[in-house]
């Protein structure tokens, strides 16, 4: 056998090396080939409109409720984040309103069943038709099931009408008999509620989702046993309210219902809220993925070109191999809300720019031309997050007290839950003695130095930070949080001899870069981003919090604010967004927003009834601020950001010699909070109503004149 030299190996390698550069080019091309195109969506200027807004008439009277069908991916116990929070609140106001019917669609998550007593009860079992992997039609059937959603209430509720408050009845769509839709919607927890099982697609699963809730509402609209409206109309369902951009598409299935006389005579109004302008706008479904929840057409039988005509209906909202459904919701509403009337007027008259606004601002403008783009700021739902009513601070003795000023209808909520205890029965006593079910502490002040003591005695505080002025920051950290200015604010609040706790859940913004803040400003920092340290003492820190600090770059609403107000936590804050709604800066002749701000009241107290504009004229910034501001977009954000805790902590220390003082401005932040329930007169349950109103009539349809 002949002996290999050198170059029989050199020979060797090389064309090993070129075998696998060969190979590598072949399996590169082909991973390239079948890649999906970039998507490209081109920067465009639009025109500006004039934001007209939602006009109430406060003599308007309904002479017949209305039907109306929410449909959402949280509801109640299974509510994830701020969207379950916001359609539970919704609903529930709307139903002790008594103008409003109120039905909710959602998924039936299988972690449903753990909870007791809920009573889920099958309803029906429905057809649904998809296609499969080779485009040929498959059969399947979903079933429907239902439960009862017994609404928080409280004695007020009754003082002006004594009827019975009606539960909500929740229509649960449930997984498909077929796989894999047969794994639909499974979670052990409220944690999993978006988590997909191992072979079906997330997509898929909202696509189904969509198309069953728009079977269901067909199915309704043509079956409901007991109609409002029988003598007169054939409608059975008044408005479907869709929820969120993962769930637009249900108006396109309902839209082809209607199109083909599918939903009856009298088709329901179609409302659509969008309720984030960044994450939503993000949304898409790959158009393959779409295609194959797709209807035949009637026009055509050929199946390229029924293809063709299905893809000419959805193309404007296709981008590359993607197709963003924000802009479809907007598009085949009869009415658009977004949940804060300031940003609604910003995003229409060109103030506000945003991320991917080239998808959705020209469908917004269309709208609007109408005055059937409104923004209807939310309300906050207190029933859960009560300094007075949550039973972890009753149980330590650190709720607030009621007086005349403040907690009054908590105490009465207290009274009526401990009665049946109290007297041994099933008779409920109003009169049941303050001292039994409420505070030991006479004051908020009192109260919440009260929290300190008992986070320190748990060793979650010093003794030093029993005097010192506590800041709290809670959410989620990603960047749009304005984590950016959290070095600065550590400063600050370092000194002017605070503490600061910084309490969140990890998301897009470095981790790391937070918990450093710990090493750098040890003794004034600490950072708590484990779920159980904030679910066991969470509620505390809010309860003993001077202020809270929130400082985002973008916000709808601005919940976390709000919630801040009650627990008596002074907001330091960018007040961009939503929260220009509800903070109002402390004094500052030479601040240009507070300038701006006093122009734009002066235009919008024309429109408001004589009483409250007199006593907006009445009340000075000095007895309505309840917070600290300072501008994030301007050049010195970081030394504005830096006066504003300054001279916060600086007054806080001012009120620590004037405790009577103190007090009433702690009732001050109270009230400010309390204010914007969702049932407050003209607040948002009147505003929707009045929106159903005006889409109903745009169909076709007057309750009025019932």
């Amino acid at each position: 056998m002949k002996r290999w030299r050198w170059w029989n190996y050199l020979a060797a390698l090389i064309l090993t090396f070129a075998l696998v550069e060969a190979f590598v080019l072949l399996i590169g091309s082909s991973i390239l080939y079948t890649m999906p195109d970039q998507i490209q969506i081109d920067s465009r200027d639009f025109r500006k409109v004039e934001y007209q807004g939602l006009a109430l008439d406060p003599t308007a009277v309904y002479k017949k409720q209305i039907q109306v069908y929410h449909v959402t991916k949280e509801f109640g116990s299974a509510s994830m984040g701020g969207l379950g929070m916001v359609v539970t609140a919704l609903a529930s106001a709307q139903q002790k309103s008594r103008t409003q019917k109120v039905n909710v669609v959602m998924p039936y998550y299988s972690m449903l069943d753990k909870i007791p007593g809920i009573g889920i009860k099958l309803y029906t079992p429905l057809p649904l038709e998809i296609k499969d992997n080779r485009g040929r039609t498959q059969n399947m059937v979903f079933t429907v099931h239902k439960f009862k959603f017994a609404v928080p209430q409280k004695p007020s509720d009754f003082v002006t009408d004594k009827r019975a408050i009606t539960p909500v009845t929740v229509w649960l769509i449930g997984p498909g008999d077929t796989y894999p839709f047969d794994r639909a919607f499974q979670s052990k927890n409220v944690q999993e509620i978006y988590s997909t099982p191992s072979g079906l697609p997330a997509e898929w699963k909202d696509l189904y989702f969509s198309k069953a809730v728009a079977a269901f509402i067909q199915h309704q609209n043509k079956n409901d046993d007991i109609s409002l409206f029988a003598t007169a109309v054939t409608r059975m369902i008044d408005v479907v309210h869709v929820h969120g951009a993962t769930n637009a598409l249900v108006l396109h299935y309902l839209q082809q219902s209607i199109d083909k006389g599918a939903m009856g005579e009298e088709p329901p109004a179609l409302i659509y809220t969008l309720h984030d302008y960044l994450d939503e706008l993000q949304y898409s479904n790959e158009i393959v993925n779409v295609q194959k929840f797709m209807d035949r057409r009637v026009h055509s039988e050929d199946d390229e070109e029924d293809m063709f005509l299905q893809m000419d209906g959805i193309s404007p909202y296709c981008h590359g191999h993607r197709m963003f459904t924000s802009a479809m919701g907007i598009d085949l509403a009869d009415a658009v809300t977004f949940v804060s009337k300031s940003m609604a007027k910003d995003i229409v008259e060109g103030r506000l720019d945003f991320y991917l606004k080239e998808l959705v601002l020209g469908s917004v403008l269309n709208q609007a031309e109408k005055n059937l783009f409104v923004g209807i700021t939310n309300g906050v739902d207190f029933g859960n997050l009560n300094p007075w009513t949550m039973a972890a601070l009753r149980e330590h003795d650190l709720s607030f007290p009621s007086n005349e000023f403040v907690g009054q209808e908590e105490q009465e909520i207290l009274a009526l839950q401990n009665a049946p205890a109290a007297n041994g029965d099933d008779e409920q006593d109003t009169d049941v003695p303050a001292a039994a079910v409420g505070s030991s502490h006479s004051t908020i002040r009192s109260a919440k130095e009260a929290a300190k003591h008992f986070l320190y005695t748990n060793g979650l505080l010093t003794e030093q930070d029993l005097t010192r002025p506590l800041v709290l920051f809670v959410g989620r950290f990603q960047y749009n949080k304005g984590l950016e200015f959290f070095t600065t604010a550590s400063t600050a609040v370092k000194e002017n001899g605070g503490r600061l706790i910084i309490m969140g859940q990890p998301n897009n913004f470095p981790l790391r870069s937070i918990t450093n803040l710990e090493r750098l400003f040890k003794g004034t920092v600490t950072v708590i981003s484990d779920t159980k340290t904030q679910d066991d003492w969470g509620v505390y820190y809010r309860a003993a919090a001077d202020f809270l600090l929130v400082p985002s770059l973008t916000e709808s609403f601005g919940l976390i604010a709000a919630e801040g107000l009650l627990f008596g936590s002074t907001v330091i804050s960018s007040g961009v967004g939503g929260l220009s709604e509800f903070l109002v800066d402390r004094p500052n002749e030479a601040d240009e927003r507070q300038q701006l701000e006093k122009a734009e009241a002066e235009k919008e107290r024309q429109f408001m009834p004589l009483d409250q504009r007199q006593q907006l004229e009445e009340t000075p910034r000095e007895e309505r601020y309840n917070s600290y501001l300072f501008d994030p977009f301007a050049n010195d954000s970081h030394s504005q950001l830096t006066k504003a805790i300054g001279d916060a902590i600086t007054e806080w220390k001012r009120f620590q010699r004037r405790p009577e003082e103190h007090e009433e401005f702690l009732i001050r932040l109270v009230n400010s909070a309390k204010a914007m329930g969702w049932d407050r007169p003209g607040g948002p349950v009147d505003q929707y109503r009045a929106l159903y109103e005006i889409a109903l009539n745009a169909i076709g349809f007057n309750s009025q004149s019932l």
